[in-house]
């Protein structure tokens, strides 16, 4: 498109370059200037047209950049493994598998899994105080602590 603007504009000026009577006097003078201008304008056009493009490109690489953010930080919901569909539906048979105990020195309750009471080497520090809650050497107090809720229930169900 732009060639063709300087290619009649050129065609223009080959015109009046071309008779002798067109380029006398006044209306030679305002041809003249009127050439002069559409050049100007038909450069200024093709400096736009190349900002245009390099904005273009610069946009492109942005949107690329984007893209591949997004693809990092934000998961879409095809992009996860789990098989949650419905939040509304929860798993209740967690429940009965925890274990809450009162820490002893800021009598904070600890929730944990009841899986680690009959493993053997484990720790289980309260998150507040840092206290430890829980150990596996303590069993024997642990199945005392049975002992007295099993007689708890049996109580309460009379």
């Amino acid at each position: 498109m732009l060639e063709t603007i300087k290619e009649k504009i050129a065609y223009l000026r080959g015109i009046i370059d071309g008779d002798p009577s067109m380029a006398e006097g006044r209306n030679g003078f305002v041809f003249t200037k009127i050439l002069q201008v559409l050049e100007e304008l038909a450069h200024e056009v093709e400096e736009l047209a190349q900002a245009h493009d390099e904005l273009d490109e610069y946009l492109q690489e942005v949107d690329f950049d984007l893209a591949y953010l997004e693809d990092e930080f934000f998961l879409d919901e095809d992009d996860h493994d789990c098989d949650c569909d419905d939040y509304d539906e929860w798993d209740d048979s967690l429940e009965g598998s925890l274990v809450e105990v009162e820490c002893p020195e800021c009598e904070d309750i600890v929730t944990f899994d009841e899986d680690f009471l009959f493993d053997q080497g484990v720790q289980i520090r309260c998150p507040r105080c840092d206290a430890v809650v829980f150990e596996t050497s303590d069993f024997e107090e642990l199945e005392d602590l049975f002992e007295e809720d099993t007689v708890l229930d049996e109580d309460d169900e009379d």
